[in-house]
């Protein structure tokens, strides 16, 4: 089973170095068209400086959030007493389960507001380019690890499954551009720069929609894809107007922490945390 774990480790990492070469050229493409077209200004460049703190800040606490990731799948893994062979073709499968439950988790940090303090991060660039990629707090090392326990307690092995999260999040880099248009039959099936477009739009229309890491067949499945018909405006429904990274990290859960100082009791306090972003008492009694 070792052989076999390291021969898909290998290939999978081949896969992350192509992504990732293939991200980094993008990237730079990105950037000296910006250039070419006068896009970058002062406020641009804060806000792209502004992702690559957040994202130096993140790296920071990387490590740990590898160790719980680790810690907890061979922990769990232990007490399952049942184990899937590890080949191709369920690593394969293991993918596509993580790419589920990816799917889930990030539904979920924009549908229940103390998840969303964290998640919010990411979506609080009004741009939209690579470094939009970067920002992503540093919680998320702490907590997302939860949601792939499942794959762990259907018995595929936590090498496996971690691979698999890297891959999938690897993925994602690229997504986070304008240069790319639609992309016809590709994008029926993978998610694409142009669906991930749709996600990051504050717009009504375009709203809690296209979830998906990899894939966007769940969206299509289950009811929250988006075709993007017009350009998106990023960022927040209401934006944040600061581009310092410790702002950034806390603007949210500063918003929630004055929401329940106004909570006049147990059920209002959990509804500001545990409802949508927006949730007030006043709303759910209309």
């Amino acid at each position: 089973m070792e052989q076999i774990i390291q021969k898909i480790e290998q290939n999978t990492n081949t896969l992350i170095v192509i992504i990732l070469v293939f991200s980094v050229v993008l990237a730079l493409v990105e950037f000296g068209w910006e250039l070419y077209t006068k896009k970058i200004d002062r406020n641009r460049l804060k806000e792209m400086g502004a992702s690559i703190w957040v994202f130096l800040f993140n790296t920071l606490t990387e490590r740990v959030g590898s160790v719980l990731y680790f810690l907890s799948f061979f922990w769990l893994a232990k007490l399952i007493p049942w184990q899937i062979p590890v080949n191709t073709w369920t690593a394969i499968v293991c993918l596509l389960v993580i790419d589920f439950l990816y799917y889930w988790e990030h539904r979920l940090e924009h549908e229940i507001r103390l998840l969303w303090g964290y998640h919010s991060i990411h979506h609080s660039s009004p741009i939209y380019n690579y470094t939009t990629a970067l920002r992503v707090s540093f919680f998320d090392n702490f907590v997302t690890w939860v949601f792939y326990l499942p794959a762990v307690a259907m018995g595929f092995h936590p090498a496996i499954i971690l691979l698999s999260v890297g891959l999938m999040l690897m993925y994602q880099f690229w997504l986070h551009t304008e240069l790319i248009g639609k992309m016809g039959w590709f994008g029926k099936i993978f998610n694409t720069p142009s669906h991930h477009r749709v996600h990051h739009g504050s717009d009504e229309m375009y709203l809690d929609k296209n979830y998906g890491g990899i894939f966007i067949i769940w969206d299509r499945l289950f009811g929250t894809f988006q075709q993007e018909e017009q350009t998106p405006t990023y960022g927040l429904t209401t934006q944040i107007e600061t581009v310092h990274p410790v702002k950034v990290h806390l603007f949210e859960f500063q918003n929630m922490a004055k929401d329940l100082k106004k909570a006049k009791n147990f059920k209002e306090a959990s509804g500001y945390l545990l409802n949508k972003p927006g949730w007030t008492p006043e709303a759910q009694e209309k």
